[in-house]
C-alpha cells in the first residue's frame, strides 16, 4: 500500500499538497479528482494502488500495474497567462525528468508533448484536463509512471514498448520518495522558472530534436523535422522549408 505519511514527510512544501487521498483501487484518478475538487474547491492529490481504467492521450489507455506503478492526479492552478497557456503542460514533464534525476541519478527523456521515455521505450505519461473556474483555469494533471514493474506485468502487445525504473536500475524503487521528488521539482519549476528556462530544460531533455517525426496536418499523416519549442510553448516542425506550429501528438520516425 502506498505510504502517504512517507510521501508527506518528503515534500518540501506540504501546504501545496496538503489534501492527499489514497485509494486501494479506482477506475480513474482524474475522474475522482474532479469530484473531490468540486467538494473541496482547493488543490488536492489522489493516488491509487490500482487504476483499472486510466486514460491516455486521445483514445489511448494507460495500463498501471497494481502496487507497482505511480498512478495519481492532482490539481494545478493556473500559473501562466493565456499567451503562455501551453507552458502548464511543458512544466510537468520537465519536473518529472528532473525529479527522477535528483532521486535516482538517471537521465530519461521527453517525447512531445509530455511522454517520458528511456530511449525508444515508454516510461511514463501525462494527461492534462482543464476547466475554467472564475477568472482562472484549473488543471487536472494525471501522471502514470512505470516504477517497479517486471516485463511480464504488461500485456504482450506493449512488452516491447514499455520499460520501468526497476528494470533500468535492477532494484525496487520507493514510489513515495520518487513522487515527492517529482512534486518538489514541480513546485520549484512553476514558482522559479521563467518560460524561457522551461523551454530550455524541455529541449535539453527532448530525445527527438532535429529528427523526423510524423504528425497530423489537415487530417493526414505527414512527416517533418522536429526543430524546437516556439516562445509560446508550441512545437515547431519543419517540412519543405515551411514551419508548422503544432500542439498535437507525434510519432518519431
Amino acid at each position: 500500500m502506498f505510504n502517504v505519511d512517507l510521501l508527506k514527510s518528503k515534500l518540501k512544501d506540504r501546504a501545496v499538497f496538503n489534501n492527499i487521498v489514497c485509494s486501494p483501487q479506482t477506475q480513474s484518478t482524474q475522474d475522482d479528482l474532479w469530484q473531490l475538487y468540486s467538494a473541496l474547491l482547493k488543490p488536492c492529490l489522489i493516488i491509487t494502488n490500482h487504476q483499472t481504467d486510466g486514460r491516455g492521450r486521445g483514445i489511448n489507455k494507460w495500463i498501471a500495474s497494481s502496487n507497482k506503478s505511480i498512478a495519481c492526479s492532482f490539481i494545478l492552478e493556473q500559473v501562466f497567462n493565456l499567451k503562455n497557456f501551453n507552458f502548464h503542460s511543458l512544466a510537468i514533464p520537465v519536473s518529472i525528468v528532473g525529479g527522477i534525476k535528483k532521486y535516482l541519478g538517471i537521465n530519461v527523456s521527453i517525447k512531445w508533448p509530455n511522454d517520458i521515455m528511456y530511449k525508444q521505450y515508454k516510461l511514463g505519461g501525462v494527461l492534462i484536463e482543464s476547466k475554467q473556474s472564475s477568472k482562472k483555469y484549473i488543471f487536472n494533471v494525471g501522471i502514470g509512471i512505470n516504477v517497479n514493474e517486471n516485463n511480464k506485468d504488461w500485456p504482450l502487445e506493449i512488452r516491447n514498448k514499455a520499460i520501468s525504473l526497476k528494470i533500468l536500475l535492477g532494484k525496487t524503487i520507493e514510489r513515495e520518495i520518487l513522487l515527492a521528488s517529482i512534486l518538489n521539482e514541480l513546485y520549484n519549476t512553476v514558482n522559479n522558472y521563467t518560460c524561457s528556462q522551461i523551454v530550455s530544460s524541455w529541449e535539453k531533455h527532448c530525445g527527438h530534436i532535429n529528427r523526423s517525426v510524423s504528425f497530423k496536418h489537415k487530417n493526414k499523416n505527414v512527416e517533418g523535422v522536429f526543430k524546437k519549442i516556439k516562445n509560446n510553448g508550441q512545437a515547431i516542425i519543419e517540412k519543405n522549408n515551411e514551419s508548422f506550429y503544432y500542439n498535437g501528438s507525434i510519432k518519431v520516425v
